[in-house]
């Protein structure tokens, strides 16, 4: 009985992390351009050139055209699977277990908060290789030509990357990008959960529920994981100065040169734009990962 429980706790949390990876996917291709304008506004901010959503298009539509959006979507659908199947499938698998074994419906705040955070710093470190190459390819677009890595294909960048810079690269800013995942699963996943319960006391388990729920969710997530973001993206694609240093030295070190030359307010750059990206995308995928694991039997909520 005890081997059948074992087998089932493993099923259970295998179906959570491939559940998560289909519908974190599947919701990233539906926003993938408006996460490339993001980044694109972040280095124009940074390079303190006009970085408003209609110069960042503008510029674009004037120079290589709108599809550049799309460059690198491959790599995205890599990084996005194994993203959202751990952090996703991690959580909702911890959230399961300490329900079961508590014999409550909902999490307290703080297991909720405990378990997103350690999901998403966990999702990250797997994932920062492939991040790396995804970052390379988007701000490609704001390079000149002269400066481009001019990388054909994922394989190619991953080998280059190692070959060109070391392997310790594939790893570079791992602390805002633990930040930043560990934020982005604290913002959608806790406000979420505990919208989702609250809502369904007045409404019910309605489509309604789970909507404005997802709302308040990627409202939140994009102001908690922005600042983190605009740091990660700098970082990972910083090269050496003429003096054969680079612009950050750390997490810190970019965000206070951030605030000096940018101003406080630019931690926030591609507000909107990120907004645009999880909103949909928090919404879309915490709807379809709910769906699948009513639909296997996972969850009845």
């Amino acid at each position: 009985m005890a081997d059948k429980g074992n087998q089932s706790n493993v099923l259970k949390a295998l179906s959570n992390i491939v559940i998560g990876g289909t519908s974190g996917t599947l919701a990233s291709l539906f926003v993938y351009p408006l996460d490339s304008l993001k980044t694109l506004i972040q280095m124009r901010s940074e390079a303190g050139l006009d970085s408003s959503v209609k110069g960042v298009l503008r510029e674009r539509m004037r120079t290589e055209g709108l599809l550049t959006l799309y460059r690198g979507l491959t790599v995205n659908v890599y990084r996005q699977f194994t993203f959202a199947s751990l952090r996703l499938g991690i959580y909702f698998s911890y959230s399961d277990y300490l329900k079961k074994i508590k014999n409550k419906q909902a999490l307290s705040f703080l297991e909720s908060a405990a378990g997103s955070m350690a999901a998403g710093a966990i999702a990250t470190m797997a994932v920062m290789p492939i991040d790396i190459v995804y970052v390379r390819f988007q701000v490609e677009n704001s390079l000149p030509l002269e400066q481009r890595r001019n990388y054909k294909n994922f394989s190619n960048a991953f080998s280059r990357i190692i070959r060109e810079e070391g392997l310790r690269t594939l790893w570079r800013g791992i602390l805002p990008a633990v930040c930043r995942g560990m934020s982005i699963n604290l913002g959608m996943l806790v406000p979420y959960e505990a919208c989702k319960n609250f809502f369904a006391k007045y409404m019910g388990w309605t489509r309604k529920t789970y909507m404005l729920a997802s709302i308040v969710a990627g409202a939140s997530a994009a102001v908690c994981c922005l600042p983190f973001d605009n740091a990660k993206v700098k970082m990972q694609k910083m090269k050496p100065g003429p003096d054969g240093k680079m612009p950050y030295r750390g997490l810190v070190d970019c965000i206070l040169k951030t605030i000096r030359k940018e101003g406080v307010l630019r931690l926030w750059a591609g507000l909107l734009p990120i907004y645009m990206v999880i909103a949909p995308y928090s919404m879309l995928t915490l709807i379809i990962n709910d769906g699948l694991r009513i639909l296997f039997g996972l969850t009845k909520t």
